[in-house]
């Protein structure tokens, strides 16, 4: 900590540089370390819910590393890494603003915030009603009934974006469809597979709980990747960024 005598020492308009360097290629690395962990931690905790806790203390691992299970540590960390595509979507929008797809940019970015709250908060299970599923005899795979809303919405996404995604680059355009694909197939397409298994097998199955950490690891592996493609696009556009903070006394 800086004295006061080591404070009057400094010019009063000295600027201090933090410059951070960010790797793509580590970053993703990373970020599959820390998605293996979880993973790993999710199913030992799906172990413990299919054998009813039968182990010391395995209700609270389950608590806190189930892949099922809001505000723990894996709901916190794809909640994070939601948010930071958000950010790097951000950056990018600002990058962007003489651009023709600067709106599609920007959306996109509120998309991902929405996403990011979403996975903290389970603002789609609002859609999960009972009372719908009985009254229009949905089929098994429509058990969690938010995925009725959720279809057509990506639907109405992709053809949407259909044209900002062909005027990407190819190596982003390549990196973009994976991710999508592997998110979009673990949030909606697992979700329904999960729905089947729960009416066919029952909540407490192997199958079923091995869909669960499935579905999670897809989505995390999709996020991850996504950051990945948002991180190559935005050094081939060979911009530095610069991050300013002016702090003042009022």
């Amino acid at each position: 900590m800086l004295s006061r005598k080591d404070c009057q020492l400094l010019p009063p308009t000295s600027d201090i540089d933090l410059s951070i360097h960010v790797s793509a290629q580590k970053t993703l690395q990373r970020l599959i370390a820390v998605i293996a962990c979880l993973t790993l931690t999710g199913a030992i905790s799906a172990y413990f819910w299919v054998s009813e806790f039968s182990f010391p203390s395995s209700e609270w691992f389950y608590g806190l590393f189930s892949l099922d299970e809001e505000l723990n540590i894996p709901a916190w960390y794809s909640s994070f890494m939601l948010l930071a595509a958000s950010a790097l979507l951000a950056v990018i929008t600002a990058t962007k603003r003489a651009d023709r797809y600067f709106s599609y940019w920007k959306n996109l970015s509120l998309i991902f915030l929405f996403l990011s709250l979403d996975e903290a908060f389970s603002f789609h299970e609002i859609l999960i009603i009972p009372a719908l599923r009985e009254t229009f005899n949905f089929l098994p795979i429509f058990f969690h009934t938010w995925v009725v809303f959720g279809i057509p919405v990506v639907i109405f996404l992709g053809f949407k974006y259909l044209r900002f995604f062909l005027n990407l680059p190819g190596r982003t355009r390549s990196l973009f469809l994976l991710a999508a694909a592997l998110y979009v197939f673990g949030a909606l397409g697992m979700e329904m597979v999960n729905g089947l298994l729960r009416v066919y097998f029952g909540q407490f199955a192997v199958s079923t709980t091995a869909a669960i950490v499935l579905e999670e690891l897809l989505e995390m592996a999709g996020t991850a990747t996504f950051i990945y493609a948002l991180l190559v696009y935005l050094s081939s556009l060979k911009k530095v960024v610069n991050l300013k903070i002016s702090i003042s006394e009022n």
